[in-house]
């Protein structure tokens, strides 16, 4: 694992405090902040097994935070969100281990897949979600093992998980899509938790480099909770989000 030096590279601490406030802000909205985080942490130094360790922290973090602003607004229900977290936990943990085992080869080469399949779907996931055949409020059976395979694939890498909770949970749960959010935030914040422990154990995360992002996180975390984005501005910057994460990801694969 490389350590960059916070001493000598004075120009991480800005730098990734700025990634971290955008990525806390889109993840809210959208759950594509680790699209940004993640390339940025194997920039500055860190392999790929141990940028996916450390960039939990900031998920963490920032999903806490919005998720207790959703709380207050009476947005989630705790008891149906801690019941669908713990059927993600199983998931979670076995994707967690096998993030750590899998080599950081193969590793950023199947990320780098994932990034281009993000970006295309940064334009259609919100057309993705607004149909549904079941009527809100009734409970798909489907809910709960999609939930397990969501924590297995959030455990291993976390990128894009976003996207796959907001149509499951649209599909599957209802059709408000602050409640959608509100959900996810709970969910994502609770498996987050022991996949760092996996993490952590491993030696695979880097805390100082982590909670430098995961400050800039909550910020952007609790400003997205409060503000609507008009359909331009968020057209806007999606195509911004697309044209930085398309050029991260041919970096990468080279």
């Amino acid at each position: 694992m490389l350590t960059p030096s916070l001493t000598t590279e004075w120009w991480l601490l800005p730098v990734l405090f700025s990634v971290g406030v955008g990525a806390g802000f889109i993840n809210v909205l959208a759950g594509a902040g680790s699209m940004l985080t993640l390339p940025i942490l194997i920039f500055v130094g860190l392999d790929p097994i141990t940028a996916n360790g450390t960039n939990r922290i900031g998920i963490l973090l920032e999903n806490f935070t919005a998720a207790r602003t959703f709380y207050h607004h009476n947005l989630v229900d705790l008891k149906k969100g801690v019941k669908l977290a713990l059927w993600t936990l199983p998931g979670a943990i076995l994707g967690a281990i096998a993030g750590v085992r899998i080599g950081n080869f193969w590793f950023q080469r199947i990320m780098v897949i994932v990034l281009a399949f993000s970006t295309v779907s940064l334009f259609f996931s919100t057309k993705a979600t607004e149909k549904s055949e079941r009527s809100d409020g009734v409970v798909s059976p489907w809910l709960y093992p999609t939930m397990l395979g969501l924590g297995f694939y959030g455990g291993f890498m976390q990128l894009g998980i976003g996207f796959l909770f907001i149509f499951a949970l649209r599909h599957l749960l209802t059709k408000n899509i602050a409640q959608v959010n509100a959900y996810k935030t709970l969910i994502v914040a609770l498996y987050t938790l022991p996949t760092i422990l996996i993490f952590a154990w491993m030696g695979q995360v880097h805390w100082r480099l982590g909670l430098v992002i995961a400050i800039g996180g909550m910020i952007g975390a609790r400003l997205a909770t409060g503000l609507t984005m008009s359909r331009r501005g968020e057209l806007w910057v999606k195509v911004m989000m697309a044209i930085i994460i398309l050029l991260m990801a041919a970096k990468l694969w080279g």
